[in-house]
């Protein structure tokens, strides 16, 4: 079973980095199964089964008869929810907030060196930003970039303040 998983991580990877290499931007139409699989040396079913994936995280769509085209990146569902529970009844800044402090958290557990943080320490935001650059999470950053992006469109200023921010460097 983990033999399988390695080779469909694989396709995934390979197609997701055929797609970087060629410089392909959202709406480019890529390269069709039969391509795919010759290009990368890799089974026609493997290739369908990596793509509908890719398809299912919002990365690529498929069109029925019409071939697969790249989608904007920041198209991904896990936007959408965020999005839905800001404009309904149940979204509470709370929540955002908390979850913000929350990545953010995991992230400095993460850091292995709290002194790259030190020079940040007079700005929310640069001190954020830098903790959060020294995370190697593709996901983990777009995440996060997508819920400070709606944390800021709050307009409610620094996330922490410098005492906390004090109080982080402090733990480590």
């Amino acid at each position: 079973m983990e033999k399988k998983r390695n080779a469909f991580e694989t396709n995934i990877s390979a197609i997701k980095t055929m797609i970087e290499k060629d410089g392909f931007v959202p709406g480019d139409r890529i390269p069709s199964e039969r391509e795919l699989a010759e290009r990368l040396s890799i089974s026609r079913p493997s290739v369908r089964e990596a793509l509908r994936t890719l398809a299912y995280l919002g990365i690529i769509e498929t069109r029925h008869g019409g071939g697969s085209f790249l989608l904007n990146r920041d198209d991904h569902t896990y936007i959408q929810i965020i999005a839905q529970f800001l404009v309904t009844g149940d979204s509470k800044f709370e929540d955002l907030a908390g979850t913000l402090r929350l990545l953010e958290q995991a992230a400095f557990v993460q850091l292995a060196d709290v002194s790259i943080l030190e020079e940040h320490v007079d700005s929310d935001a640069a001190f954020r930003e830098t903790l959060i650059a020294t995370i190697d999470n593709d996901l983990f950053e777009r995440i996060w970039r997508q819920v400070n992006a709606f944390y800021q469109s709050f307009g409610q200023g620094e996330l922490y303040t410098r005492a906390e921010r004090e109080a982080f460097l402090k733990r480590s």
